[in-house]
């Protein structure tokens, strides 16, 4: 798949994906100088996509990337790779916890706009009687 179908497909501009190649986030295969994007490289950038609308930076999603490319559950960790685990791990910590006083916030604002929108139709229909 060339470039310009891959942003088709994705609703990502060429420059954004090709940024994406550049930090390492994509790694299409090159042929005779032309970039050949797969279905891997479009869930890739799904998920590349969805973590930025949660409020990763594309640092935090490229260790994300990282890491769980190069996760072998089997494998004895050496003191650097655990430590480099535990600061993965206080990341989606803090990320989760981010995200759980947004969904606060959500509801709040949710409850917000139905009251207003009660307020509205109570004033519609009362005004309708007339």
């Amino acid at each position: 798949m060339k470039i310009s179908e891959i942003a088709s497909c994705t609703g990502l501009s060429k420059d954004t994906i090709r940024y994406y190649e550049k930090i390492d986030l994509l790694h299409p295969e090159v042929k005779n100088h032309h970039r050949d994007y797969h279905e891997e490289d479009i869930e890739i950038i799904e998920i590349i996509v969805k973590l930025k609308q949660t409020g990763f930076s594309l640092e935090e999603i490229k260790i994300l990337l990282d890491w769980s490319k190069n996760t072998d559950q089997n494998k004895e960790l050496t003191k650097e790779e655990i430590q480099n685990l535990d600061q993965i791990k206080k990341l989606f910590q803090n990320k989760y916890k981010q995200m759980l006083q947004k969904e606060e916030q959500i509801k709040e604002i949710k409850q917000v706009l139905l009251r207003a929108d009660d307020k509205i139709e109570y004033l519609l229909e009362k005004n309708k009687k007339k």
